[in-house]
């Protein structure tokens, strides 16, 4: 019985945990260059010889919280320094001193022409230097598919640049849709992809599946607190029988 009150309260547990990441997802649906995040469970058995006969207490818990990379939708917004990759990739920026990848492509230019996120990192360029635009003789800017920019018709010393990563899982998420890199990672250019200027990349997130999973979760969670609160009764019941005889 104890066994099955352990396997009970670990699902239980594994199943808020799955809610809540399903309420992290809706909460940024309509994030900017927003990636949601999958869940994997997995089942322990205690004792390496409990594979055969199935005894002994089985734990169920998450087993690998992963992002899902998948491209999202493109919204046009006309707006010049509104871009999104289409395809793989990210940006490379740079805040207090240290290196994020991204695919919000909010840009903004400071008084000195450096181009920024909407939080305020600086965008890199080629040479992993911020990239800083000259405006002071004109204003209408146009950013090329390959991330070449040009200022009233005249081409800028830097271009927004896409970078690969050697493995997406080493990309961890850091929050405002920034992700840091983790050991074993590296980022070198990327070609291959385009940069849409006078577009957003949204969520990647789907309302109705995210809603789907939520009621999936909550129903699971449900009937695990069902059975604890049954072999709780069940040992309420063993202790009167205990006492009685």
């Amino acid at each position: 019985m104890v066994s099955g009150k352990y396997s009970a309260l670990s699902g239980a547990v594994a199943r808020e945990q799955a809610m809540g990441n399903v309420a992290s997802n809706l909460a940024n649906a309509s994030t900017t260059g927003f990636k949601k995040d999958r869940i994997s469970f997995a089942a322990i058995l205690r004792g390496t010889n409990q594979n055969g006969d199935a005894q002994g207490v089985n734990f169920a818990r998450i087993r690998k919280i992963g992002t899902d990379f998948s491209q999202g939708g493109m919204q046009p917004t006309g707006r010049q320094l509104d871009v999104a990759i289409d395809g793989e990739g990210v940006f490379k920026v740079q805040k207090n001193n240290e290196t994020f990848y991204t695919r919000a492509g909010r840009l903004m230019l400071d008084e000195n022409g450096m181009v920024k996120t909407q939080e305020g990192a600086n965008v890199l360029g080629t040479s992993d230097l911020p990239l800083q635009l000259d405006t002071s003789t004109g204003k209408n800017i146009l950013i090329a598919e390959n991330g070449t920019i040009s200022i009233d018709g005249k081409l800028a010393d830097d271009k927004i640049q896409v970078f690969t990563v050697n493995d997406q899982d080493k990309l961890i998420k850091a929050g405002s849709s920034l992700y840091k890199l983790g050991e074993g990672g590296s980022a070198q250019p990327l070609d291959t992809s385009r940069v849409l200027q006078g577009n957003l990349e949204t969520s990647n997130v789907n309302m109705m599946e995210e809603m789907t999973a939520m009621i999936a979760n909550q129903r699971s969670f449900e009937a695990h607190n069902k059975v604890l609160e049954s072999y709780s009764e069940l040992t309420n019941k063993q202790d009167e029988l205990g006492s009685i005889a």
